[in-house]
């Protein structure tokens, strides 16, 4: 029988024997105290490093000695020896492969990571789909501008303030179709790597002018050059909106430099806005760059917004008989800043309101609104404190119609006092005519609109707070005014009306409320507004975001509700306007209009029965439906999209504009002087031809 010492000195011989088998590491201290570091992972990132290919050893080499603490503890070895085949198959297939330096290539091109965002497996989804993208590209500039050209309309990604979070992975944006400017930066620079392109991140945490951050990329072409992710521009790299921006970055001032992101660790850290606590991503103070090749342009844009700004001014100042003159002046078609901008839209603002209260005071103290030989009287009385926003209006129309005139006055005086109100001005106004379609005749919609503009001023209106209401006749008015004056109400009330087949489409933000005896069978008024409360119904389960309605049969009243509906006003009264929703529905009837909400037409094509269905998401506003439509102006503000940055007008999937829209004072006039409303106020706009559309 062995002894158990013999036993033992088997065992230790076999294990010697085995450590004696296993090749002598190949990798150096940095690498070897990195492993260290790993901990549990290190049995996976010795594996990397044993089974990548001797040609492929310094890049390995390089990733994990400077891999973030995180990464070593979770990153397999898998997903690292397949990003560094991949990485280094782009180098040797490329044309421009053998150019880059390899401490480019290592730092630029090998990391399978931007910043901190998740570790995704992107590289093999990226080298064949964008391949095949740069096949004919002879140079590295060639093959960005295809990418940023093609890239994002593959993917259906665009920029959005809806996404989830700023530094999405790539697989993460395009799951959702929407990424921040980080996000698509992350794309762009994944994309250039998978072909074999150095390319790294760039941005600032917070422009001189306090606006915001921004985030962007760098791609290697015999030096550093940069271009906007989703932004291509056709004229070529070093362009973009941002170029006057970053010409007044500070390079000794933390928050106003700019940097670019490095894998390879440095004593910069990259500024993380979403993070500003983690210093853990290397980085390079960059501003030098940029203040050197764009601050002439910088300072020339400044300073000609600057001067128009001094220029309105001055136009201002001399009192301008109509402030749509101002419109055409050369200075009006002068971009601005957005600071300049926001100053011409005060100024202006105030200018409107001098004109109102010296031109337009004795139509509220005449109680008399006039269009040519027509005249509309009106009655009103104020209810309750008034808002720190302004008084809430309530327009009232009377019933009557095809009748004598001293019907209508009889209408008329029984409507001044029909309804109360907690708060706000109770309006009722005398139509100007006798005739059956008293409330919904062209001259209404003029009528109202310059009533409206009016009170904003000379009664502190709240334009948000517009409703709009009417019984019988009035009624009928309701049921054609809503739709077609949309975008003025924050809600409408149709008591006791006929619809006369008006499309409700237009409705797709305005609360309505639909009220009607049970026993009403006059014109069929119960039949139809039962039917119409049903299309209601069915637009709001089609849209539930829109079409908020309140639809009541008041079962055994005749037309005479006995002032059960006056439950509608308490119910309109929780509404208030958006006067720039994310999606308008614009279907014109009756009187056509020449815009609505943040869409508009020539209005030399405005027509009847024309539709257009639109969505805004972020920079990008998508034409669902266009009929009998040929041209459409899309008007944007800060509240629409970030007009530093390039905004995109689609229809069926096509770009119809891709650009920066500029705020000029041309298009601050022309949206002020036509309709007086502060809230339908924009900077820009963009006229696109659409398809489809005769």
């Amino acid at each position: 029988m062995p002894s158990r010492f013999a036993f033992v000195a088997v065992v230790l011989f076999a294990a010697s024997a085995l450590r004696a088998a296993d090749p002598a590491p190949w990798w150096d201290a940095e690498v070897e105290s990195a492993l260290t570091g790993a901990k549990d992972n290190r049995k996976e990132l010795e594996q990397a490093l044993r089974a990548v290919p001797p040609e492929q050893r310094k890049g390995m080499a390089f990733l994990i000695a400077n891999m973030p603490d995180a990464d070593r503890a979770a990153l397999k070895a898998e997903f690292l020896l397949t990003n560094v085949d991949l990485a280094y198959k782009a180098r040797n297939e490329t044309r421009w492969g053998k150019d880059v330096p390899e401490e480019l290539f290592l730092n630029d091109v090998l990391p399978y990571a931007n910043v901190d965002e998740k570790r995704d497996a992107w590289r093999k989804e990226f080298y064949e789909l964008c391949m095949p993208m740069v096949k004919d590209c002879k140079t590295p500039t060639e093959a960005v501008q295809a990418l940023n050209a093609e890239l994002f309309k593959k993917l259906k990604l665009g920029y959005s303030t809806q996404r989830r979070a700023a530094n999405q992975s790539p697989k993460e944006s395009i799951e959702q179709g929407k990424a921040s400017c980080t996000g698509l930066s992350i794309v762009l620079s994944d994309a250039c790597r998978s072909v074999g392109i150095p390319a790294r991140l760039v941005g600032t945490p917070l422009w001189v002018d306090k606006r915001g951050n921004h985030t962007w990329v760098e791609i290697w072409d015999k030096g550093w050059h940069f271009t906007g992710a989703c932004e291509p521009d056709p004229a070529g790299l070093d362009r973009g909106w941002f170029v006057g921006a970053a010409a007044q970055a500070k390079k000794d001032v933390p928050e106003h430099a700019i940097y670019a992101a490095s894998f390879k660790k440095s004593s910069q850290h990259f500024p993380l806005v979403w993070a500003p606590r983690n210093h853990g991503v290397p980085g390079e103070n960059v501003t030098d760059h940029y203040a050197r090749k764009a601050a002439p342009d910088a300072k020339a844009e400044t300073a000609k917004s600057e001067s128009a700004l001094k220029e309105l001014r001055a136009a201002l100042e001399a009192k301008p008989a109509a402030l749509a003159d101002l419109a055409n002046k050369p200075f009006a078609k002068i971009p601005l800043t957005k600071a300049d901008a926001a100053t011409a839209r005060q100024l202006l603002w105030d200018a409107h309101a001098a004109i109102i209260k010296a031109d337009r005071a004795a139509e509220i103290k005449d109680r008399v609104i006039k269009d040519d030989k027509l005249e509309m009287p009106f009655s009103y009385k104020t209810f309750g404190a008034k808002p720190k926003g302004g008084r809430s209006l309530w327009i009232s129309m009377h019933g009557g119609g095809n009748a004598p005139k001293q019907v209508n006055d009889g209408q008329w005086e029984n409507q001044k006092k029909l309804y109360t109100v907690e708060e706000g001005i109770y309006l009722a106004p005398r139509a100007p005519t006798n005739t059956w379609n008293l409330w919904h005749e062209a001259h209404i919609d003029r009528m109202f609109a310059r009533l409206i503009e009016d009170l904003i001023v000379l009664e502190d209106v709240n334009p948000n707070r517009v409703y709009v209401l009417g019984y019988s006749a009035g009624g009928d008015g309701v049921y054609q005014l809503a739709p077609r004056m949309a975008d003025h109400w924050a809600g409408a009330a149709m008591m006791a009306g006929h619809p006369n087949g008006v499309s409700l489409l237009s409705l797709r933000n305005v609360p309505f409320a639909l009220q009607v005896g049970g026993n009403d069978s006059a014109y069929n008024r119960n039949k139809v507004g039962k039917e119409y409360g049903e299309q209601l119904d069915k637009l709001q389960k089609d849209d539930p975001k829109g079409y908020e309605h309140f639809v009541k049969i008041h079962e055994g009243k005749p037309h005479w509700m006995s002032l059960e509906d006056k439950v509608a006003l308490p119910w309109m009264a929780k509404f208030t306007r958006n006067p720039v929703p994310e999606k308008v529905v614009w279907k014109q009837t009756g009187a056509p209009h020449d815009r609505s909400y943040w869409l508009a037409v020539p209005k030399s094509e405005a027509k009847g029965d024309s539709l257009v269905v639109a969505t805004r998401a972020g920079q990008t506003v998508e034409i669902a439906t266009a009929e009998k439509v040929s041209k459409l102006i899309v008007r944007f503000d800060d509240r629409t999209a970030d007009l530093d940055k390039p905004v995109e007008v689609k229809q069926g999937g096509k770009a119809l504009f891709t650009g920066i829209a500029p705020r000029t004072v041309g298009t601050l006039v022309k949206t002020l002087a036509d309709r007086g409303d502060p809230g339908l106020v924009f900077d820009a706009e963009v006229e696109v031809t659409l398809g489809g559309g005769k």
